[in-house]
């Protein structure tokens, strides 16, 4: 998994703003990168939990169609706690086309993980950062 540091810095950033709400967006590429940060708003309003609303969902699919893009994951931040996925993670999370990021603010710097999922289960995986 490619990633542009940009990318990462940007979902950092979000996570910073929202605190201590969970910040919530999705990740995007036309090849083999992951290279566009696409925020989103958490319904939910809360430090431990998130919801996309029904508007933004369809907005997305609008984008990627109008610019070639794929949806390559779909991140959220624990301002609070360790990046690992959490009970409601478990609870809503069933897209193992993409990878499930998790931004933490518990650490200085903030620690950022990614995972797939597939059985059930999430999976850490590795990610490298590209310029």
């Amino acid at each position: 998994m490619n990633i542009r540091g940009a990318v990462l810095e940007g979902m950092i950033e979000h996570a910073r703003l929202a605190s201590p709400i969970e910040a919530c967006g999705f990740l995007a590429g036309g090849g083999t990168v992951i290279d566009r940060l696409i925020r989103a708003s958490n319904e939910l309003n809360s430090p431990t939990g998130f919801s996309v609303p029904v508007a933004e969902l369809f907005d997305l699919s609008r984008l990627l169609r109008a610019e070639g893009l794929s949806l390559r994951g779909i991140y959220h931040s624990h301002p609070a706690t360790a990046p690992v996925p959490s009970r409601r993670d478990y609870e809503c999370f069933f897209h193992p086309e993409v990878t499930c990021w998790i931004v933490s603010l518990a650490t200085n710097p903030p620690d950022i993980r990614c995972f797939s999922w597939s059985k059930m289960d999430f999976d850490r995986i590795e990610y490298i950062v590209v310029s």
